[in-house]
């Protein structure tokens, strides 16, 4: 297998884990940031969808550099 494919692999399983864990946390989240848990999951849900967005299209315009390494 490609070690690229690997690590791909294992960022979005990294990624796609954190969002379970936010779940099991946002009353305290909530709670701490003084807010209602309808809120906090809706400010949850804007980080998931400008990091679902955010993220390729950072990739997708980013130059590689021309010059080689030594």
């Amino acid at each position: 297998m490609d070690k690229r494919i690997f690590w791909l692999a294992l960022g979005s399983f990294a990624i796609s884990t954190e969002g379970f864990v936010i779940s099991s946390l946002l009353p305290d989240i909530a709670a701490d940031a003084g807010i209602s848990v309808p809120l906090a999951g809706s400010l949850i849900t804007a980080f998931a969808l400008a990091y679902a967005f955010g993220a390729p299209t950072a990739t997708a315009t980013v130059v590689p550099p021309t010059t080689t390494a030594m």
